[in-house]
């Protein structure tokens, strides 16, 4: 019988999925994560669950791992997508085959899934970043059956997820190509649910989140929420200086224990993909313009690397591994467990969501304030204010790093 390690348990959902006797259901844990509970009366010790968790098994390492800078051809793509794009690339290669592409949607209701898609038509909700954990459901069980159709299948998710779909199979198939991100951590579907509360109170009805958005501040860590109003969809900034859950996110105040010890925060990656943002790349001087945004993306399998040599979707410049960890730290190690983490806890156990959000203003006034005076400078000027810039052909490029020690590069002119 599986024992639960609460500060390992990456909450991938492998031994939930697996268990024949359907015995083993999820636990509200601290923040709000989900954690396996196991039925003992119901349990045949078959040991399944112990099989399929990946938390103590070694990983797996590919033969040859490159890195690209890459960028999607399409400008309306480009414009939608998180950073470069890649990602819509390598599902529209899969889709292009006939294939299935699995990834988190963020759902009407404001819930974080994984979703099973065969169609582009479908594939919009699986785009740009979601900063909280996803539930997995029943997708790795959907996947084997895909997977032994005979089906071309692509799924996306954080490294845990990947490698918790890879124990649960049990077995390499051809037809399975897997993308994992370059994670920070992620928050519980709990706490993000106290501060739509909050966000519902303040705004009304909400339609649609989105953590990353290029509307307002171009590519960086801006986003927008759509409210729904009586006579049509608003749109309003959604910022990391004034509200708590996407602060105390960047900050790394709220993710899962996990994360604090993540073995995959590396080079050494579960996917035939890894993708995330590529910052820095204004200083590797490529042949072509990145200010829209660019995507880094790993390709760690003789898989991937196959499937790219036939993808033509894609603005392409392989640059050193190296280049690409450098301004990526959970390339090189997990995100530091705060002390302000247990803070933290107490206001979710505590309060509610407009509770927090007042007490953060209180506490952190000085960076609403600060915020709110940036907000109001002209983009480009800010740009310039705040950096030096490299000069690629006719582009200027700023780079900084802002308050949490996140490298960003935008287009000054």
């Amino acid at each position: 019988m599986l024992t639960v390690d609460y500060e390992k348990c990456t909450g991938c959902g492998a031994c939930v999925q697996r268990c024949p006797k359907q015995c083993i259901s999820w636990a509200e844990g601290e923040f709000g994560f989900r954690y396996p509970q196991i039925d003992k009366d119901a349990c045949v010790n078959c040991g399944m669950c112990e099989k399929v968790c990946p938390i103590d098994k070694a990983l797996e390492v590919f033969a040859e791992q490159k890195a690209y800078a890459a960028v999607h051809k399409d400008t309306e793509v480009l414009a939608k997508s998180t950073s470069g794009g890649a990602f819509t690339a390598i599902a529209d290669a899969v889709f292009a085959q006939g294939g299935i592409v699995y990834g988190a949607a963020m759902l009407d209701d404001m819930q974080v899934k994984h979703i099973r898609t065969s169609s582009k038509d479908d594939f919009e909700g699986l785009r740009s970043s979601k900063y909280l954990q996803s539930d997995t459901g029943t997708t790795y069980q959907m996947v084997e059956q895909d997977l032994k159709q005979g089906k071309i299948v692509l799924y996306s998710g954080t490294p845990c997820q990947i490698d918790g779909l890879k124990n649960f199979l049990g077995k390499d198939y051809e037809n399975l190509y897997t993308a994992d991100i370059v994670c920070h951590g992620v928050g519980s579907q709990a706490y993000f649910d106290k501060y739509m509360d909050f966000a519902r109170d303040k705004y009304g009805k909400i339609k649609a989140l989105r953590f990353r958005s290029k509307e307002y501040a171009g590519w960086s860590c801006g986003g927008v929420v759509v409210v729904d109003t009586s006579n049509c969809l608003k749109k309003i900034p959604y910022r990391d200086f004034d509200n708590y859950y996407y602060s105390y996110f960047l900050s790394g105040d709220i993710y899962r224990k996990s994360c604090y010890t993540c073995k995959y925060a590396n080079t050494k990656r579960v996917g035939d993909f890894s993708l995330g943002d590529y910052w820095g790349v204004e200083k590797l001087h490529l042949t072509f313009n990145t200010q829209d945004g660019c995507s880094l993306l790993l390709v760690n399998s003789d898989k991937g690397h196959r499937m790219l040599e036939g993808m033509q979707s894609l603005l392409l410049q392989e640059t050193p591994v190296d280049s690409a960890v450098k301004q990526n730290e959970q390339l090189k190690a997990p995100s530091k467990l705060p002390a302000s983490r247990q803070a933290r806890i107490l206001e979710y156990e505590e309060m509610t969501g407009v509770q927090i959000q007042k007490a953060y203003l209180k506490n952190y006034k000085r960076r609403y304030l600060k915020g709110s005076l940036k907000s109001m400078i002209p983009y480009k000027v800010k740009l310039i204010i705040r950096g030096g810039g490299t000069e690629v052909g006719k582009t200027t490029f700023v780079h900084f790093s802002d308050e949490y020690g996140r490298n960003v590069v935008c287009a000054a002119a």
